[in-house]
């Protein structure tokens, strides 16, 4: 319902609770308010329904009870709202229609900003949620500001997650009076899901903003310092008679663009310009009343921004969030998180949708001639089953097929050939999940498939893979506390060679020549794991805390269709939080949290030993903080050498820190710093992030992200080579530097219209000062770990670098040029115009330039001119899709 970046509906799902009565008092885990109940009544032939014109004058209005007391759940929890507010709720054949007024003493104040549809802006805002299913886990909600932009939102686990990439098709009106300002949503039934029957029970909440005294309004308030969100709603009755509608959406588009790219002399693949045209069409079909199919055939993503540069120098794959429309939109029963806490691997999961379309894993031969370039695969079809039983019985499937993908080839000779880069494939997830105890207990099941079809020249990829994960979430002692957890197995199959790559690959290591405890076989032909993890936690009160224990065995291979950093490892947590949730003389709330966590691999090398502490606050003037200060002892690092044998990583000290002012005023800033150093003298790096935005006019929103880092890497890897009958691991000590700038102009001209600019420059270089070799990786010192290269070895021609080991004269290792910078400028322009319900027009232009130099040295003003002066690619796209309810 609003974004949880900020202090609405969401904030209230992060750490809500039962409702509380109208005068402020201390929950207990024994006395909780009663569930408040509000009625609706039927309109049908007489009285007419009500016209949306925002103005709540039709006669239907007056036969509906009213809905009052509202309670404010920020500044003063459990205080009654300052400002009244009321409703009502009447309902035809096929909708819902919910009116509220918001009264206001002082209504020239009332702030409504202009800006796209689901876009969070510091307005006055009014709301209401349904959890139609009352499951007590989900709910639908929808949200209008002054101005006529509408929010909406899915809710699902209660309220810990959220859904705004869903965009149903609904209607709503504002006005504005000497008394305030009233808005009429009118919801068609078929964009809610609910269960046949003749009296239904939908959960219901309303909610209010008024953005100049940042004050929160609920109708069923949910505590802060209790867990649970949808949960807490109360309900609303009276609906009699309606059966859930037959729900048939297809959505068609076509899309047509034009690219202008540099010409390259005689590659016939690059000729400087290429067109494309495409059709494609979207399907939302209800199978039963609480089964829903989606479906998409050839879909595009033309509209998507593009993801930001990145220099990685890590043994790992970076991960980009889900972009495309398709794979966000109701994706909550397709999500089995494996990771713990935050940090690098937070986003690791059995199902990451942007395997689907990826990149083409092969690599065309252009035999002495010209390759085409395949950007990624294509799309045939997906489709996805969602819904939930009125039993409690949560249903998802998921399947796509993508193309065989093939790169044409022009060779030397002139002949033409066809290389495949990417086999056809299929994907399948399948998700089963029953609720307990009115949501409060969930079992699931869930399981994943991929299959190619692979030619002879991709035998290197895997065959198949599979995975299957149960799950648990148990809340009990009144909603107190809570037992979480989840266990996975994993196998994946293929040729000598493809499983062979997963054994060695950054995930495990198998074949280094320490790990004693894993048999690496290069014969096998598959591979499987399992991995677990098992929660315990106080999730309610001032004080809360849990501790976890979570395990992944060597053999734990998910990156088929999930995303995973690392296997072999097991890892220990523990936490406590102490939160301040009722403003005071300086704070309006404050949190501190203690961590701490330690980890070991299957053959019990501790592999890290640490804990922090940190904290956030807000201000009673609304501006904002944090800080946290984070101890690491180091330990074995496995991927260190790449294969090699552990090496033991240096520990660390980190400090983290950073302020915002008020998002409500015209002028916003932020600023968001770190420093790390590392024990031995082996590293340090710091970086900063101000950030500024802009609101010259109630249309107009400027923001503008500057981002400088500076590391000092003294154990950069480079590469593994042999030489004099040995093998050598051979670091760089590392001085690199990354400046980045992030604009973004949105422009509103009504709330169907709008216009989004954005642009990212991104600078990177690395100069490297010294190079060693690695020749004891466990010696008790770091320097006594290396073998640094003084001048009677290193051999310096141009940008290349060539070692003498034995100092005769000869170069024994070739490190060839180093030494880099990436230049990157990426951006692009969106004209979206939602011309009718559900229909809409997007007109791209999409704006790139990329170059690469072998020069480390960091300059601004020169490297932005090499930017500015490399090579353009324009892209030309428009979209048009129509929404048709069948």
């Amino acid at each position: 319902m609003i974004n949880k970046s900020y202090n609405l509906l969401l904030a209230a799902a992060a750490a809500a609770a039962v409702p509380t009565p109208l005068v402020p008092q201390q929950s207990s885990d024994s006395t909780r308010a009663a569930r408040r109940t509000a009625e609706a009544v039927a309109v049908r032939a007489q009285p007419r329904p009500p016209e949306v014109d925002g103005r709540l004058d039709d006669e239907a209005w007056r036969l509906a009870p009213v809905i009052t007391g509202f309670t404010q759940r920020d500044p003063h929890e459990g205080m009654p709202a300052t400002e009244p507010t009321e409703a009502r709720v009447v309902y035809t054949d096929r909708a819902i229609y919910v009116a509220i007024r918001a009264y206001d003493s002082q209504p020239e104040r009332i702030t409504g900003l202009l800006t796209r549809r689901d876009q969070w802006s510091p307005s006055d805002w009014l709301g209401v949620a349904f959890d139609s299913y009352r499951d007590r886990r989900t709910a639908f909600a929808f949200m209008v500001n002054p101005a006529g932009v509408k929010r909406d939102i899915y809710f699902f686990n209660d309220g810990d997650g959220e859904d705004d990439s869903w965009d149903p098709v609904w209607d709503v009106a504002v006005s504005r009076d000497s008394l305030g300002w009233s808005a009429e949503f009118r919801i068609p039934f078929s964009q809610l899901r609910f269960p046949k029957g003749e009296n239904h029970r939908f959960g219901f909440n309303l909610y209010r903003m008024i953005s100049r005294l940042n004050e929160e309004q609920f109708w069923q308030l949910p505590p802060k310092n209790e867990p649970g969100f949808v949960s807490r709603f109360g309900d609303l009755v009276g609906i009699v008679g309606i059966q859930p509608p037959r729900r048939i959406e297809l959505l068609p588009y076509s899309a047509a663009g034009n690219t202008w790219e540099p010409a390259e002399a005689g590659n016939p693949f690059r000729t400087g310009t290429k067109s494309s045209a495409r059709l494609g069409a979207d399907l939302n079909m209800g199978i039963t009343p609480n089964l829903t199919l989606s479906a998409t055939i050839n879909p595009d993503f033309g509209q998507v921004e593009a993801d930001p540069a990145v220099v990685n120098l890590t043994a790992f794959e970076t991960f980009f969030p889900e972009k495309r429309p398709f794979f966000n939109e109701g994706l909550d029963i397709f999500r089995f998180p494996i990771s713990l806490g935050d940090g690098d691997g937070a986003n690791e999961q059995l199902f990451y949708t942007r395997r689907i379309g990826r990149a083409p894993q092969g690599r065309p031969d252009p035999r002495g001639g010209f390759a085409e370039a395949v950007p990624q695969t294509t799309i045939l079809g997906a489709a996805k089953l969602s819904g939930k039983t009125s039993s409690g019985w949560n249903i998802g499937a998921l399947g796509a097929l993508t193309a065989e993908e093939k790169a044409s080839v022009i060779d030397g000779a002139g002949r033409r050939h066809e290389d495949v880069v990417e086999p056809l494939t299929g994907y399948f997830v399948g998700r089963l999940a029953r609720d307990f105890r009115n949501g409060l207990t969930q079992i699931g099941l869930f399981a994943t498939a991929v299959e190619r079809d692979l030619p002879p020249e991709l035998n290197y990829l895997r065959q198949d893979a599979y995975s299957l994960g149960a799950s648990w979430n148990h809340r009990f002692w009144n909603d107190t506390y809570a037992v979480a957890g989840w266990i996975a197995g994993s196998r994946v199959s293929g040729s000598p060679e493809a499983i062979d790559r997963t054994q060695r690959s950054s995930a495990r290591y198998f074949q280094r020549p320490d790990n004693d405890y894993v048999t690496y076989d290069p014969s096998r032909t598959a591979l499987a794991g399992f991995a677990g993890q098992l929660m315990f936690m106080r999730t309610q009160g001032n004080w809360r805390y849990g501790a976890a224990l979570d395990t992944r065995s060597p053999g734990f291979e998910v990156n088929d269709l999930g995303f995973q950093r690392e296997a072999d490892r097991t890892i220990q947590a523990a936490w406590i939080n102490r939160r301040w949730l009722r403003p005071g003389k300086v704070f309006r709330s404050f949190n501190l949290n203690f961590n701490q966590w330690s980890l070991w691999n299957y053959g019990w090398d501790r592999l890290g030993l640490g804990g922090n502490v940190n904290a956030n606050w807000t201000w009673l003037n609304y501006w904002g903080g944090y800080m946290g200060v984070e101890r690491n002892f180091g330990g074995l690092d496995p991927a260190a050498l790449r294969g090699g044998p552990g090496f033991i990583g240096p520990g660390r000290v980190n400090f983290w820190s950073g302020l915002w002012s008020d998002q409500r005023k015209t002028v916003r800033a932020r600023v968001d710093w770190g420093f790390t150093r590392q024990d031995e003298g082996a590293g340090w790096s710091y970086r900063v992030g101000p950030g500024i935005s802009w609101r010259p006019a109630e249309k107009v929103d400027l923001s503008a992200s500057p981002s400088l880092s500076r590391v000092f890497n003294g154990w950069q890897y480079l590469r593994r080579a042999d030489a004099l009958g040995e093998t050598h691991y051979l670091f760089g000590e590392l001085d690199q530097t990354t400046v980045s700038m992030t604009f973004r102009a949105n422009l509103t001209f009504t709330p169907n219209l709008s216009l989004q600019v954005y642009a990212q420059p991104f600078v990177a270089s690395g100069d490297y000062k010294a190079f060693k070799r690695v020749v004891d990786p466990r010696a008790p010192t770091f320097a006594g770990r290396f073998d640094r290269f003084g001048p009677d070895r290193l051999q310096l021609s141009g940008d290349t670098v060539r070692v003498d080991l034995d100092r005769d004269g000869t170069p024994d290792l070739n490190l060839g040029a180093p030494d880099f910078t990436v230049l990157s400028l990426r951006s692009n322009v969106v004209l979206r115009w939602e011309y009718l319900p559900g229909s809409t027009l997007f007109l791209v232009w999409q704006h790139g330039r990329a170059h690469s130099l072998t020069d480390g040295s960091f300059s601004l003003g020169p490297r932005l001119d090499d930017l500015f002066s490399a090579p353009a690619t324009n892209t030309l796209l428009v979209n048009i899709n129509y929404w048709l309810s069948l």
